[in-house]
């Protein structure tokens, strides 16, 4: 990195504070007034007891951490701005330029549109930020420009009339699909880890149009499975998590007929797939290998819609059944859905009620309609202001969904190109956009807004409360924090601020992220409650619901405190975005109270999750993250994710190791190195420069070498892991270690420049035992959660305590117990593995 580069992020930070009315940091003179320390273009809190410094301080050196950011750069270097604001410019009137939208959850009319926009915009801030390179700002500002051009357009169009969205037509027995927009959306989870199933359909084809489909489930063109009507010869299934080319199929060469009731069906057993027709075995495939459980967790579950945006199903629904195991054929025209039945026998409104006892409600979506122009200037999404309107009348998931989450995502986006970039365009528009979300949560009471918030995926906000006390930071304007506030999620926060866990059923990122939002707000002078409730949230997910990778959640949602063993045969463990916010909290936490706990969390979600939710695999045209990392038997890891909530966040995980590598205290007196990834960091205020070398965690062992001349505290993390076996050498000589009550071992002095201080902390095979099953149980190695490869689906069975019997394998960091090879979690590739193994002895 040239310094050319160097001065120029550190001028665009300078400016982006200066424009916020925010001292530069530096050293305070003997006497004069302290100046204000700034991270990333925010001031620290006066609360905070210790600060992480600015991306721009610190340089990864060659590990594993930049071999999976440097994929993800490749990926962001390549893919067009126009792409990214082609949802925006459709939406707003403008000319689209020709470009496609990114597609998945982010295509050209899914309800959660404009999110992925937020998160690559936040990606390209942090890598400028990271390395200086032109490219990355040159875009980002590109994509301002043109969310500012959008939301001019909006602003043109404040209070224009608009006609209500066409009503659901309930008709001849059923419910009658148009063709045109409308749909059936199923709720999440509904096919998630199912290896056996049975999907029926009956329905009075009005059209036979090629490629509509009956139903498809999926996340996008590359991973679903789909009955379409018509292929050109006849009805065809198929399912594939490799797109197209892919596919494993169940083809009929017989058309179906045109205005008469038809039952189609298909069952799959992991082995044989057979399509039925009125009850008749049509077409069979006997070598089928994927399951709906290897599609993850599909959220575009749909009947009448295509994941390739083919032509939508004209006709009328009357039954849809789905059953987990695959029914015989003298079942399959009688039987009904035991996790899932519509009869479609309403005669208004959009709900479909589910009669399978499970009230897995589905809802029935329109189309927009003209919507009406904005209410308030300063709108800006990448659809028209219906679905806050919906919000505020109670519509549910999946007729709308969270419009404040994809705002959220927006606005964050904005403020990391203003703080990370220096542009100031990016202040200006998001702070139009929280003067919009002002004038609409202002006239609503508490009462409405605390059902809102209560309703499931349409009421998820992400970090609404954190956006808009960082925009009061940034702009001075206390009406902000006030904003933050509408977003209070009432009885979750009461509940968490008197230590009271009620997280059992709660969809975890729709909350997680809402305590990080009480942090920033607690820190601007908001109650005690709102740190005392972030606090024991941590505490009720850390360890009560972590898995040994350090992710949590089954199928997204929070299960029982300390069921660990009982939640993991499932494909659907361990959302990446949970991993991203609680890694945020534990930061968050750490800088109002230094504790080596939330770093011993951070240091394995980070090694293990996070570095393991990125293919080891180049791409410039799919960012190649997760979405799910399971734990359970046999599992594979799922990448691709482009549009997705976690396809979002993976391009920022990966663009920001170095955030939390180093804090300092506010009087810039102690340094805490809480992680040991090598790097260098610039702590320009003591004119000090530390490089720290070595190749975590690939081996036990770290040195940083000094370049100054400074008195400080250097406070080095004791590992949980290592307590027994931490060492650390002062320019060759041994120091005794003394472990702090908060977890670090600490040295004062006047350094100079040569100084070198050798780390090493062992590396020890040991086992962890599930909470509630001791013989479930997890091998790992110092930091490294271990992996089992087996495509096994019931847990590996081990003889005798692996940490003692295990012998080390052909490749570093490799073992063998039992006749199964271990190996790192952070290895990025779609082989089967087992995260626990079942101890016989």
């Amino acid at each position: 990195m040239s310094d050319n580069a160097l001065t120029r992020r550190g001028l665009l930070l300078g400016t982006a504070a200066a424009g916020a009315a925010l001292a530069v940091p530096g050293p305070a003179a003997a006497g004069a007034k302290k100046r204000k320390l700034v991270v990333n273009g925010l001031p620290v809190p006066r609360s905070w007891r210790a600060a992480p410094f600015s991306l721009n301080r610190v340089d990864l050196a060659p590990s594993v951490f930049t071999e999976k950011r440097d994929r993800i750069l490749a990926y962001a270097r390549a893919y067009p701005a126009d792409r990214i604001l082609a949802n925006f410019r459709a939406a707003a009137g403008l000319d689209t330029l020709g470009a496609q939208p990114p597609g998945g959850w982010d295509d050209a009319t899914g309800n959660l549109r404009g999110h992925y926009s937020g998160h690559f915009l936040s990606m390209l801030a942090q890598a400028w930020a990271g390395t200086g390179e032109a490219v990355f700002k040159e875009k980002a500002d590109a994509i301002v420009t043109g969310l500012q051009q959008c939301q001019d357009a909006w602003a043109e169009q404040v209070g224009l009339p608009g006609t209500p969205p066409p009503p659901a037509t309930w008709a001849d027995g059923g419910l009658e699909l148009s063709g045109d927009g409308q749909y059936v959306g199923l709720p999440d989870a509904t096919v998630d880890g199912l290896t056996a199933a049975t999907i029926r359909i009956r329905l009075k084809i009005s059209e036979l149009r090629t490629w509509s489909r009956a139903f498809d489930f999926g996340v996008g063109p590359a991973v679903n499975m789909f009955l379409t009507i018509h292929d050109g010869t006849g009805p065809r299934f198929a399912i594939t998590t490799s797109g197209s080319g892919g596919e494993q199929r169940i083809p009929v060469s017989a058309p179906l007929p045109v205005g008469e009731w038809v039952d189609l069906a298909v069952t799959l057993d992991g082995q044989v797939g057979t399509l039925y027709v009125n009850g008749v075995a049509a077409g069979t495939n006997p070598a089928m290998t994927l399951t709906p459980a290897a599609l993850g967790a599909p959220k575009n579950n749909w009947i009448g819609r295509s994941q390739y945006g083919d032509a939508g199903l004209k006709a009328v629904v009357d039954e849809f059944h789905l059953f987990d195991r695959a029914l015989t054929a003298a079942e399959i025209t009688t039987a009904t859905g035991n996790l899932a039945w519509y009869r479609f026998d309403e005669t208004t409104g959009t709900a479909v009620a589910d009669s399978s006892g499970r009230s897995w409600d589905a809802a029935v979506v329109t189309g927009a309609g003209g919507a009406p122009g904005p209410s308030h200037a300063g709108f800006l999404a990448a659809y028209p202001e219906t679905q806050f309107i919906q919000l505020e009348q109670y519509v549910t998931y999946p007729a709308i969904w969270a419009p404040y989450y994809t705002c959220h995502k927006i606005m964050r986006g904005l403020l990391d190109a203003h703080t990370l970039t220096g542009n100031a365009t990016a202040l200006d528009v998001a702070r139009g956009m929280g003067e919009w979300v002002h004038s609409r949560l202002s006239k609503l009471p508490r009462e409405q807004l605390d059902r809102m918030w209560a309703l499931y995926i349409a009421g998820e906000y992400g970090g609404m409360n954190e956006v808009m006390a960082d925009l009061a930071t940034l702009t001075g304007d206390r009406t902000f924090l006030a904003t933050a506030a509408y977003f209070d999620n009432t009885k979750l926060l009461a509940d968490c601020a008197a230590d009271t866990d009620t997280l059992d059923g709660r969809h975890a990122n729709q909350h997680i992220p809402q305590f990080l939002g009480y942090l920033r707000m607690y820190e601007q002078g908001a109650a005690r409650d709102y740190r005392a409730a972030a606090e024991n949230f941590y505490d009720m997910v850390v360890p009560h619901r972590t898995y040994v990778h350090g992710g949590t959640g089954q199928g997204e949602v929070f299960r029982k405190r300390d069921v660990i063993a009982g939640s993991i045969v499932t494909s659907t463990n361990a959302e990446t975005c949970a991993a991203y916010n609680m890694l945020k909290v534990a930061r968050n936490l750490f800088a109002l109270k230094p504790d080596a706990r939330f770093f011993d969390y951070y240091e394995r979600t980070l090694v293990n999750q996070i570095l393991g939710s990125k293919r080891d695999a180049d791409s410039t045209t799919d960012p190649l993250v997760t979405y799910m990392v399971p734990v359970g038997p046999g599992q594979r890891r799922g990448y691709g994710n482009i549009g997705t909530c976690c396809g979002g966040t993976g391009l920022e995980n990966h663009t920001k190791y170095q955030d939390a590598v180093y804090f300092r205290t506010p009087d810039d007196d102690v340094l805490y190195v809480n992680l040991y990834l090598p790097s260098t960091l610039r702590w320009t205020e003591r004119k000090v420069t530390i490089v720290q070398s070595g190749d975590f965690p690939r081996t036990p062992s770290s040195t940083l070498t000094i370049t100054g001349h400074a008195r400080f505290e250097l406070r080095l993390r004791v590992p949980s892991w290592a307590r027994q076996d931490f060492k650390f050498k002062i320019n060759g000589k041994a120091t005794r270690v003394r472990v702090s009550e908060n977890g670090y071992a600490s040295v004062e002095r006047s350094w100079r420049t040569g100084d070198k201080v050798e780390v090493s902390f062992p590396y020890r095979l040991h086992v962890e035992s599930t909470i509630d099953d001791p013989t479930l149980q997890a091998l790992v190695y110092g930091p490294i959660a271990l992996v089992a490869k087996s495509a096994s689906t019931t847990p590996v069975e081990i003889a005798g305590d692996p940490a003692t019997v295990a012998v080390p394998g052909d490749r570093p960091l490799t073992f063998t117990a039992g006749g199964v090879t271990f190996e790192p979690f952070f290895l990025g590739d779609t082989a089967p593995y087992h995260a626990y193994f079942r101890r016989t002895a």
